[in-house]
């Protein structure tokens, strides 16, 4: 058994490309799809700020459910997304997905036939694809959402620019959090991250 993770475009076609602008502000995860004909079905995990403002403006092919003031789930009921068609033929299991500005990180697991399949799928398709990892299962911790909303909103606010255009102690303001509190939760996100990276087991 293989663990995949495969970066590429948001296609053209995608559902998911739509639903990039109306959840521009959010964090997105693909909780889970499923192929039924040639069409896909989709679950994702959301977390904004004001959610139930970001679900009244969802397309029309989509159902969203508040699960608290932060959360929601949407439910993307049909779409044609030839590439999460290309990952589910192969024989993959597409265990998790995220949206990144206009990319899709998939997160896949595959034997070594199938991994073999989506590879050729991806190039007959022409997909400009990035394999960002292979490997074998383990037990590397995952973010959580509140260590990414922290990572994202400091990134979007240059607390990681040089020189920085916030300080910590405001930063931590906007979450109603301790600094204390703030930086260990910078660092612990920062450390998964960089594991990630270096592919650290």
């Amino acid at each position: 058994m293989l663990e995949v993770q495969i970066k590429t475009a948001i296609p053209e076609s995608c559902a998911l490309g739509a639903l990039k602008e109306v959840l521009n502000s959010s964090i997105t995860k693909v909780e889970g799809l499923t192929k039924i004909d040639k069409h896909v079905k989709g679950l994702l995990q959301i977390k904004a700020r004001g959610v139930e403002d970001v679900l009244a403006n969802l397309p029309s092919y989509c159902e969203g459910f508040v699960l608290s003031p932060q959360e929601a789930k949407v439910l993307i009921r049909e779409h044609t997304c030839f590439l999460a068609l290309a990952i589910l033929e192969s024989g993959c299991l597409i265990t998790n997905a995220e949206l990144i500005d206009r990319e899709v990180v998939w997160n896949v697991v595959c034997d070594d036939d199938s991994f073999l399949s989506l590879m050729n799928k991806l190039e007959d398709c022409d997909i400009d694809s990035e394999l960002l990892y292979k490997g074998r299962p383990d037990k590397k911790s995952e973010m959580t959402f509140r260590e990414e909303e922290i990572l994202r909103i400091s990134l979007e606010e240059g607390y990681f620019d040089f020189p920085k255009r916030i300080k910590l102690e405001e930063l931590a303001k906007k979450f109603d959090i301790a600094p204390s509190t703030l930086s260990e939760i910078l660092r612990r996100g920062q450390k998964k991250i960089l594991k990630k990276y270096f592919c650290m087991r």
